[in-house]
């Protein structure tokens, strides 16, 4: 099928409507109990389910996490931004995120409609995930709590925002804590390109050439078969997708679905190494493991199709004169979560259940390293 069409046929039987087809490459073809075959389309390409806008804004209106004191907060889904931005023209087509039927809705074009349905004066953006990740977006309800707001993010030095990410594969240690440098590389083309130092220097720190990154970070859990990590990420930056940079080019586990950083890190003859970041493969799509493209029900050819499974968990706020600690949470949301039961992986409440957080890290160490 050529183009972007979108082609849906209901057959309607007295039991049920089965959608036949939506973006062919997309779907699969399973054999049921009668002899007709039935196009199943495959989750991520139901990542925007609305039909319309209305109807955006009222799903919107059921993932409000929190309200209270001024302060709003929803759980943002993927692939849906604060404003429309014009795509830069000067990146490969592949790194711009495909999103199989995606809806060009954003936050801002409904916020009255939030505002009035949620009985509050207007909702201000003040922070939270950006487009292609899912997770918290905080809104507060007039300029004098949006500054509360900032105020009290900056009292946690930056370090307010905690991430959940899935890789490409399990990272060598399972927590770390990290003082790091970023600069803007420059190629002898004139090409730039975001890079992770250990070291700097002070002058070009005042200078501010280099941009500070704290991070934190833990496993909490890995896939079956050890193909993948559900990791959690502490970072003080989001500069220059500076999460994405860090899983890939520090920890050597990419972000699985993410076409710019991902290829930072290449197997090469059985070892994980860093690339140049101006070779011509660093552009490339990320080579993902077949098992487990296999577990998501991927093939190679849908690869594109693969969301950033970045989750914005929860913002860590401390507020107030009293400086009290706000933490707003998110659940996870599709497609973030499908991914996680399907590469099954035990998330924290089932964890406490079963072992404490010492014996924890060490089972997941043992299972990671198991024959090495």
């Amino acid at each position: 099928m050529k183009g972007a069409m979108t082609v849906l046929r209901s057959v309607r039987t007295s039991e049920f409507a089965i959608i036949r087809t939506c973006y062919r490459k997309y779907c699969t073809t399973e054999n049921h109990m009668t002899t007709t075959k039935q196009k199943v389309i495959h989750p991520y390409s139901q990542i925007h389910p609305w039909k319309s806008e209305n109807e955006f804004a009222n799903d919107l209106l059921k993932n409000v996490v929190y309200n209270s004191d001024g302060i709003i907060a929803v759980n943002k889904p993927y692939g849906i931004p604060m404003l429309n931005s014009r795509p830069n023209i000067n990146v490969p087509l592949h790194l711009h995120h495909k999103i199989v039927g995606a809806k060009d809705y954003t936050l801002n074009d409904i916020l009255p409609y939030l505002a009035k349905e949620l009985d509050v004066p207007m909702l201000i953006p003040c922070l939270g995930s950006e487009k292609y990740m899912s997770g918290i977006y905080v809104f507060g309800i007039n300029n004098e709590v949006c500054h509360q707001i900032n105020l009290a993010a900056k009292r946690t030095r930056g370090k307010y925002r905690k991430y959940w990410v899935v890789t490409t594969r399990v990272p060598n240690e399972i927590k770390g804590k990290h003082h790091l440098g970023m600069i803007l590389k420059v190629s002898a083309l004139g090409d730039k390109k975001p890079v992770i130092l250990t070291q700097w220097s002070n002058n070009s720190w005042k200078r501010d050439e280099v941009k500070i990154m704290n991070v934190d970070y833990k496993v909490i859990s890995n896939s079956t078969h050890n193909l993948s990590s559900l990791i959690e990420i502490v970072s003080s930056s989001r500069k220059w997708h500076s999460v994405r940079l860090f899983t890939s080019t520090m920890l050597y586990s990419p972000i699985l679905g993410d076409n710019i950083h991902g290829s930072r890190v290449q197997e090469v003859m059985g070892t994980w190494l860093k690339i140049d970041p101006f070779a011509d493969s660093s552009w490339d799509l990320p080579k993902l493991n077949r098992q487990l493209l296999d577990l998501l029900d991927i093939k190679p050819s849908q690869q594109e199709i693969v969301p950033v499974h970045i989750h914005l968990r929860s913002v860590h706020l401390i507020f107030g004169k009293e400086q009290k600690d706000l933490i707003i949470e998110a659940p996870l949301i599709h497609p973030f979560d499908w991914t996680c039961k399907q590469l099954q992986f035990k998330i924290p409440g089932e964890i406490r259940n079963s072992v404490n957080e010492e014996n924890e890290e060490e089972l997941i160490y043992m299972n990671a390293h198991d024959g090495n």
